[in-house]
């Protein structure tokens, strides 16, 4: 029975069964569980978590169709739990409902303890499942992922209810309370119904609620564009009231016809990347321009301190010219650098009700600059306090060093935050800016006069595929000109413009080579028939090919991607810094004790005099501020910090930031991509079957030095030797490595003539040698089950070829070895041969001589590694676009356990997984002591906390989400640069020794700011007393 028929009987018997059966004594519960990505790993999960309930009779999860059930035996139930039921028929099914209700309960927390959401189903969901069942089970495999696909991709974008949406760039936020006045501003617009705000990318979006039936009837699709055009001027204007800059990129109008806007509202993947970099130099020269005037001001004004340090002056003469100097240098740093520590202190205050290092910097700062002006004053005026003050001196240059440190620090936020935001931008660039649009002529084009054709719909008119390519007039257009229906030539090497369909192309076969690496994470070519959808960005190989656009802007997938990263790293949770949680507790204490000790010392000794008395209680306030001014404080982690991304610099690790320590030093998961980051991402030849038999024919005639074990893989090597694809280059390169450069023995008389490559089935050549094999010459043929066996081909519902597994026909030669090598991760190739230079196809007899495994090899460090971080207390998991006996075979080698392996996960599944964990409640299953009740109290508690630190170790664009998503990014050096970017730590010698490296040093950093800020607090709290006045002599 199929998986889907399986899933069709689940449903039609949870919809029968909804509460109790005939007997009346069994519950069933049917859910839709969201988050589950494959059947293997999360469908047993899921069973295995439901088999956890008590009186479970039966269970069954379905990653399909995103179903589960689960029955219950309601008397093995209420005797577990030590429960009751009514004495009287309406008590009884009272207390039976709300069994029922509790068991439901149950079924929903075993779900979401192991990290996926759930709801219980009513009936008329089941039959809405049924039919998706049905569905399922008649659509084509092929068109099931699609479709999952563009579902998932498009799930966080799609908007109902709603008649417009807008999107800002928003300029001058700095922190968590910044994005949420933002947010609260965007909000009281009347008719925003949903905001949202993105620190890192500094954009925020807004949905207008749905106005557009009403002003449909009155003004028409013009109306409503306006309309949605004022709302987000208003919401620009309030957002810049607040006072930060917003600019308008898009405002557009939903459901006004069958096709929307771009997203972006027309504009390209380059002008959004070109605006983003815009934004983000301009932040970059906000804070570089103030700590230039800090330091401008700031040296000169601490070399007058320390040069006039041991000068004595007399006060009863007025202040000295040094002084003098020293304010005139210090005022600008106070209220021009200082002007933007007030204005986010109060921001801070007002709107988030928070006093954090913002706050202490401002009164620290405003503190020591008001007690140097008060002396300042005093000299002027020669005031004379009493006995002991003649010795006091003004302390500008103590505020003025403060806020040069901090802007300091804020400028490597910036440069920080910068690098983030650059991940899209990277990712943006990779579309081409131009295209090439080719002119089809009328008489070029064929009707599709059948349903289930790849390239269309019955009815629509494409290009021949008999179309000579290189014949048709072509014209350079920007990308922002290309419309769905244009044809586009795309040249070997170069990137595909835009999302299409295959039309046409000039290799034989009619098939083609496209590297979707990028995309998918699989580390060899994809073969390309015609009809196969090729996606933008991915790069066209070896031939060139003729494609049909059927998606622009915003509906590509690599627009998909831009948008998943963009709404990852809005989604992050910000981090509140150890300092700012601090400071939030430390600043209203200083102040409290402030206005203590001015009130002791104007209330104690009522003889002395008023003025002396006053004197002393302002200076004694003023002190416990200056005194409690965040040096140390705010010093403990910038300098942690600093160190710590020194060595890790030192170590080859690139660290972006002290917030990526702080929720490094917390992480407890690491996932990690497969392909380039465990593995190599480089095809070699692994193990291989040499199945010649020792009296064939061939055997006569071999070049001198060629043993008879190694005969396949030499013909092989002869056949590859004109073939650019990776799994040729690893055969030919195995040849080089036994017998040197001439893998052909061209030395020998051997020549290779006749090459023929068939994308997406393999090559063929002709080995001439005198004597060889009895005949002078042999064709090889190279590559899958079917073409090397000359197999009749078979075609599906899309026309398109479909290789034979080794299980869907008669046996053949060679099916149980490439069987065995599946089982280790290898790609199995096939090598035949045929005896003699026969000129006619029907008169060759191709038989099988051997079979050569291809592998993409685990990295040396990789197994140390996982070792390594399990000996942590790391919870280690893979994720991988590969298939799932790949996927296991490198698990198995490197020591993951199989139940964390997640395979054949496109970049959104990837999120999602990292999401899933991010929630996930793990604890010790082997705890007896941990009963259920235990652990849906803690279940209930971990929702309302963090959930555990996530960490995803990958190299291409399709970790970029993923890497977004996570806690800590981290991104091999040598992968691409989308990955680094979007990373939070980069692996400069992209060693994976240095993942463990930058969870340790992290852990190391972190423990160091801690200990940091106790000294801090130290001395902060033991100089209070005597900044208070607390030892003054009597």
């Amino acid at each position: 029975m199929s998986e889907t028929s399986s899933v069709k009987s689940a449903l039609v018997e949870g919809g029968e069964n909804m509460s109790y059966s005939d007997q009346q004594n069994v519950h069933v519960v049917n859910m839709r569980v969201i988050g589950m990505m494959c059947q293997k790993n999360c469908g047993t999960t899921v069973h295995n978590a439901l088999l956890s309930i008590p009186g479970v009779t039966e269970a069954r999860a379905t990653h399909a169709t995103s179903f589960a059930t689960v029955t219950v035996d309601m008397g093995k139930y209420i005797e577990e739990e030590g429960l009751t039921t009514g004495k009287d028929g309406e008590e009884q099914e009272l207390q039976e409902t709300k069994i029922k209700q509790k068991i439901e309960e149950d079924a929903l927390d075993a779900v979401e303890c192991v990290g996926f959401d759930a709801t219980v189903l009513g009936p008329n969901d089941i039959l809405e499942d049924i039919e998706k069942a049905k569905t399922m089970e008649t659509a084509p495999p092929t068109s099931i992922i699609e479709d999952d696909f563009d579902e998932k991709i498009e799930s966080s974008s799609i908007v109902t209810n709603s008649s417009g949406k807008a999107t800002f760039q928003v300029g001058g936020m700095s922190c968590a309370v910044c994005t949420g006045r933002v947010e609260r501003a965007l909000l009281s617009v009347d008719g925003v119904v949903e905001a949202s705000v993105s620190l890192p990318t500094s954009r925020a979006r807004v949905v207008f609620e749905d106005f557009s039936q009403h002003i449909l009837k009155e003004g028409g699709p013009e109306a409503v564009k306006k309309k949605v055009s004022m709302l987000a001027e208003l919401c620009a204007s309030e957002v810049q009231q607040g006072g930060y800059n917003c600019e308008i990129i898009s405002a557009i109008a939903l459901g006004l016809s069958d096709t929307e806007e771009d997203d972006d509202g027309g504009v390209t993947l380059a002008d959004n990347a070109a605006r983003m970099e815009s934004a983000r130099k301009e932040e970059m020269k906000f804070w570089r321009d103030l700590l230039a005037t800090a330091c401008i001001f700031t040296i000169p004004l601490v070399a007058i301190h320390f040069s006039t340090a041991k000068i004595e002056h007399d006060h009863n003469h007025g202040p000295a010219w040094f002084e003098w100097v020293s304010l005139i240098l210090a005022t600008p740093v106070q209220f021009g650098v200082g002007k933007k520590f007030y204005v986010s202190a109060y921001h801070s205050f007002v709107n988030g009700k928070v006093l954090g290092m913002d706050f202490l910097v401002a009164m620290g700062t405003t503190a020591a600059y008001a007690y140097s002006v008060t002396i300042f004053l005093l000299e002027e005026v020669r005031f004379e306090a009493g006995p002991g003050t003649g010795h006091l001196k003004p302390t500008f240059e103590t505020g003025a060093m403060l806020l040069m440190f901090v802007t300091f620090g804020k400028f490597l936020e910036a440069y920080a935050k910068g690098k983030t935001a650059s991940a899209l931008q990277k990712l943006m660039e990779l579309q081409p800016v131009i295209a090439t649009r080719a002119i089809v002529p009328p008489d070029y084009l064929v009707q599709i006069e059948e349903d289930g054709d790849a390239r269309g719909k019955k009815g629509d008119y494409v290009v021949s595929a008999n179309t000579h390519i290189n014949s048709l007039q072509t014209e350079d257009v920007d990308i922002k000109d290309v419309k769905i229906g244009d044809y586009l030539l795309v040249l070997p090497g170069a990137r595909i413009p835009t999302d299409g369909v295959l039309a046409a192309n000039e290799g034989q076969g009619k098939g083609s080579y496209v590297d979707e690496a990028a995309l998918s994470g699989e580390p060899f070519p994809v073969a390309k028939a015609l009809g196969d959808t090729l996606y933008g960005s991915t790069i066209n190989q070896l031939s060139v090919i003729l494609m049909r656009v059927t998606a622009t802007g915003s509906g590509t997938v690599l627009a998909r991607i831009v948008r998943l990263i963009d709404e990852a790293q809005g989604n992050r949770a910000p981090i509140q810094a150890q300092a700012d949680r601090i400071a939030s507790v430390f600043a209203p204490i200083v102040l409290m004790l402030s206005a203590i000790t001015f009130i002791l010392w104007v209330a104690l000794d009522p003889e002395e005099e008023f003025k002396q008395k006053i004197y002393t209680a302002i200076m004694s306030a003023i002190s416990v501020i200056v005194v409690a001014c965040p040096c140390a404080l705010g010093l403990a982690t910038p300098t942690a910090v600093m160190v710590g991304t020194g060595v890790g610099a030192t170590n080859g690790l690139l660290i972006k930031g002290g917030a990526v320590l702080e929720a490094a030093h917390g992480v407890d998961v690491v996932v990690f991509d497969k392909t380039g980051t465990i593995t190599t991402g480089r095809a070699v030849l692994g193990s291989r079957y040499e199945l010649l038999q020792e009296d064939d024919d061939l055997a006569v005639g071999l070049p001198s030095g060629l043993r008879r074990s190694d005969v396949a893989l030499w013909l092989a090597s002869c056949a590859e030797l004109q073939s650019e694809h990776p799994l040729g280059r690893a055969i030919v390169n195995a040849g080089r490595g036994i017998w040197g450069g001439d893998v052909s023995f061209a030395k020998d008389g051997v020549v290779v003539s006749d090459c023929v490559v068939v994308p997406g089935s393999g090559v063929e050549c002709c080995v001439v040698k005198e004597g060889l094999g009895g005949y002078g010459s042999v064709r090889v043929r190279v590559g899958n089950r079917q073409f090397v066996n000359d197999l009749h081909e078979e075609t599906n519902n899309n026309n398109t070829k479909t290789e034979l597994s080794p299980s869907s026909s008669e046996a053949c030669i060679g099916d149980k070895e490439v069987l065995k090598l599946r089982e280790r991760g290898q790609v199995g190739v096939y090598v035949s041969i045929c005896l003699g230079n026969k000129s006619s196809a029907d008169e060759r007899d191709w038989r099988v001589i051997g079979v050569l495994g291809i592998v993409d090899p685990v990295g040396l460090e990789a197994i140390s590694t996982i070792a390594a971080l399990h000996k942590m207390g790391v919870d280690v998991w893979m994720c991988t676009g590969d298939h799932e006996t790949t996927a296991f075979a490198v698990a198995d080698e490197v020591g993951i356990n199989r139940r964390n392996v997640c395979a054949g996960v496109k970049p959104e599944g990837k999120a999602d997984l990292v999401t899933r964990l991010q929630k996930q409640y793990r604890e010790n299953e082997n705890d007896p002591s941990t009963t259920r009740s235990v652990r849906r109290k803690r279940l209930r508690l971990r929702r309302e906390q963090k959930g555990g630190g996530v960490a995803v170790v990958g190299d291409g664009i399709n970790d970029a989400v993923a890497l977004a998503r996570s806690d800590v990014g981290i991104a091999i050096g040598a992968g691409t640069e989308v990955a680094a970017e979007a990373a939070d730590i980069v692996l400069v010698k992209s060693s994976l020794h240095d993942v463990v490296v930058a969870l340790h040093l992290s852990r190391v950093v972190f423990n160091r700011i801690r200990l940091n800020f106790v000294w801090a607090m130290g001395y902060n709290l033991f100089a209070l007393p005597f900044a208070a006045g607390a030892f003054y002599p009597w």
